[in-house]
């Protein structure tokens, strides 16, 4: 019998614990509980797939780790899977716990981590670590601490949710751009130039799925002349947000290779990426992605040189390419798994 215990002390990341339930709710012989911040508690619409659940603040300190300990003893558990690590939390808690009395597993959303001089130190115990992409474990070569064992799994799974009604025209190509509005987070600076310059067919509309900057929306709208674009005010809800991109014929991650943000991507991955990923749509991106194995046979690819909107216009109704054996669920479940139950 293996006691797991999934702990997220963040009150975010936790659109990588699903998959994790999933995968280990799929095979016999495991109790499942989880350790989380109380914040989380409203997000999680699977607690039931839990044996116990204990709600914790986001910075714990001794009253805290012992309420954890307690937790752990009480249900025997045998494992631990951090879904960050990184996090201060994390380490304190480490220092009091055991390295003989079970197997500790981390989450790790962004190799830079692996470049702090204290990172052995403090998550020492923590023997093996999971990476969410095969190209961020390649690259695990280069930070690699001698006490760790990597693997990857993609968390590109999602809990079942409610049907929103959305209303799609015939003949209609939706290109998402999805995630929070933010000037720091992608190039939207490229895509509005070339939006100012050329007009997009009627027939495509661009999706701006998550909460909208007003000061970029504006600049959209004001040459929106196809009525093209489509925004929102405020919070997008689980349910559209998920609504919306099961009609989606393309993601756009607007990440440039010759833009700000492009160099943290080869330490981590975009959430555009496993949520094209899950919903097998392609995605439209620079070719400074084209060296990374996943996207080659599943997303299209234009250059620096290229005009954004006209390489939108050329686009037609995509067909599915996610045909390879690692998009299945039993593949991902099984390298879970098996990384799970060695012992290093």
């Amino acid at each position: 019998m293996m006691n797991i215990v999934l702990i997220e002390f963040n009150s975010h990341h936790d659109e990588c614990l699903y998959s994790q339930v999933a995968f280990l709710k799929s095979i016999p012989n495991v109790k499942l509980y989880l350790v989380c911040n109380y914040r989380l508690k409203d997000r999680i619409g699977y607690l039931e797939a839990f044996d116990e659940t204990l709600f914790v603040r986001s910075n714990q300190w001794g009253v805290g780790h012992l309420r954890i300990l307690s937790f752990f003893k009480a249900n025997t558990i045998n494992k631990v899977i951090f879904n960050t690590i990184g996090n201060k939390s994390v380490a304190n808690l480490l220092q009091i716990c055991s390295k003989n009395r079970r197997d500790y597993f981390g989450v790790l959303h962004n190799l830079t981590q692996l470049k702090k001089p204290l990172f052995t130190f403090r998550y020492g115990k923590v023997t093996s670590i999971y990476v969410l992409n095969d190209y961020l474990l390649e690259a695990t070569e280069r930070y690699t601490p001698a006490h760790a064992k990597f693997e990857s799994f993609y968390p590109i799974y999602f809990h079942k949710h409610n049907q929103v009604d959305v209303v799609k025209a015939k003949g209609e190509i939706w290109i998402t751009i999805a995630g929070k509005m933010e000037k720091g987070r992608r190039d939207y600076l490229r895509l509005l130039e070339s939006y100012k310059r050329e007009r997009l067919k009627n027939t495509i509309k661009l999706i701006f799925l998550g909460r909208c900057d007003p000061d970029i929306r504006s600049e959209f709208e004001s040459c929106n002349m196809n009525n093209n674009c489509v925004f929102w005010n405020g919070y997008v809800t689980n349910d559209v947000f998920h609504s919306y991109l099961q009609k989606t014929d393309y993601l756009l991650p607007l990440i440039h290779g010759n833009h700000d943000t492009a160099k943290a991507y080869r330490d981590k991955i975009s959430g555009s990426f496993n949520l094209a990923f899950s919903y097998h749509i392609p995605m439209i991106m620079d070719s400074f992605f084209y060296e990374f194995e996943d996207f080659k046979t599943t997303a299209l690819f234009y250059t620096p040189k290229d005009d954004l909107i006209q390489i939108l216009n050329d686009v037609t109704r995509p067909v599915n390419k996610y045909t390879n054996n690692k998009w299945t669920f039993e593949f991902q479940r099984d390298r879970f798994i098996s990384f799970l139950s060695r012992s290093f």
